[in-house]
C-alpha cells in the first residue's frame, strides 16, 4: 500500500462527501448510486488501500471531522414585543365614585 495511494483515495472520498453531502455512515452501494459509477471510487482501490469500505469512513472521519458535523438551523427569530395597552379602570373604583356623588 502506497502512501500517496492512500492519501488520494482519501481526498477523492473527501471531495465526493462534501460535494454531495453525504453522511459518514452510509454503505458503499448507496454511495455509488448517488455518486454515479463513473465518478465514484472503484471498490478494488479502496480495497486496496484501507481494505474495507469502513476503514475510509473512519480515515475520513479522523481527517476531516467538520464532514461528521451537521449545520445547525438557523435560530428562529423572536417575535416582536406587543405594545402595551393602557390600563383599564378598576371595577373597584366605579362604585366609589358614585357614592361620593349622592
Amino acid at each position: 500500500m502506497a502512501v500517496r495511494q492512500k492519501q488520494a483515495v482519501l481526498d477523492i472520498a473527501y471531495k465526493h462527501f462534501k460535494e454531495f453531502g453525504l453522511p459518514l455512515d452510509i454503505e458503499y452501494k448507496s454511495y455509488l448510486d448517488i455518486v454515479g459509477p463513473k465518478e465514484a471510487l472503484h471498490a478494488i482501490s479502496v480495497k486496496r488501500s484501507f481494505k474495507a469500505w469502513k476503514y475510509l469512513l473512519h480515515a475520513l472521519k479522523l481527517k476531516h471531522p467538520e464532514l461528521g458535523k451537521k449545520p445547525e438551523p438557523a435560530p428562529a427569530p423572536k417575535p416582536a414585543p406587543k405594545a402595551k395597552e393602557a390600563p383599564k379602570p378598576s371595577s373597584k373604583a366605579a362604585p366609589a365614585e358614585e357614592k361620593s356623588e349622592d
